[in-house]
C-alpha cells in the first residue's frame, strides 16, 4: 500500500475519520514524517500513539484540500466522526457512517450481521444506534449530507452503495431525526 501511495505523490495528510479507525495512525505517521494527522482528538484518548495535528474542520486543512467538502457529523460522540464528500466523482466517502454486509463478508460478520438487521440492508452499526439520541445537529448533518449530488457511499464495512445513496442514508439514520423533523417514507 506505501508503494501505491508513494506513486501518487508526497503524503501530506493522515486522516483518522472517527475516534475508533485509528490503528494506523502512528505507523503511518513515522513512515510519513512531514504528513499531518488529521481527525478527533477523542482519537488521542482512545490510543495514546496518536498525536492529533488538526481537526478536519481546521481552516488550515480545509484550504489545503479543496477537492473535498468535510462535514462533521454532530452530537454523535460515540462515533465523533468526519465524512468527506469528493463533488468530482460524486463520492460521499465515511467510516462507520453505515454499514451493511453480503455473501462476500466473513461467516462471522454474516451471522452478526443476520442477527443485528445489518445483512443486505444498509443501515447504523448497531452500537451507534445504541448511542445515538435523535436531534436537530443530526439532523442537520444528515440533511447537509442528504442535498449533496451523491452518486455513491463509501464505507468501511459494506460495499459501495449505489443503489439510491441518498434514500439509504435517509432511511438508515431516521431514527437520530426529531420526530417533528422527520419526512415520510414516500419523500426519502
Amino acid at each position: 500500500m506505501c508503494a501505491a501511495l508513494d506513486a501518487l505523490g508526497e503524503v501530506r495528510w493522515i486522516v483518522v475519520p472517527n475516534r475508533f479507525h485509528h490503528l494506523q495512525a502512528p505507523a503511518t505517521a513515522a513512515r510519513y514524517p512531514n504528513a499531518l494527522v488529521v481527525g478527533p482528538r477523542s482519537a488521542e484518548s482512545r490510543n495514546p500513539h496518536v498525536s492529533v495535528a488538526m481537526g478536519a474542520d481546521d481552516p488550515a486543512y480545509v484550504r489545503s484540500t479543496p477537492e473535498l467538502i468535510s462535514i462533521q457529523l454532530r452530537s454523535v460522540p460515540f462515533l465523533d466522526e468526519t465524512v468527506f464528500f469528493h463533488p468530482a466523482s460524486g463520492s460521499l466517502i465515511a467510516a462507520d457512517l453505515l454499514l451493511s454486509a453480503c455473501a462476500r463478508d466473513h461467516w462471522t460478520w454474516r451471522i452478526a450481521a443476520r442477527l443485528w438487521g445489518r445483512y443486505g440492508r444498509v443501515r447504523t452499526p448497531p452500537d451507534v444506534r445504541m448511542y445515538t439520541r435523535a436531534s436537530t445537529a443530526v439532523a442537520e448533518s444528515i440533511a447537509q449530507m442528504r442535498a449533496l449530488p451523491l452518486q455513491r457511499i463509501l464505507v468501511a464495512h459494506a460495499d459501495p452503495i449505489t443503489d439510491r445513496p441518498v434514500q439509504q442514508l435517509a432511511e438508515a439514520w431516521n431514527f437520530a431525526i426529531p420526530s417533528h423533523l422527520r419526512q415520510s417514507s414516500a419523500t426519502l
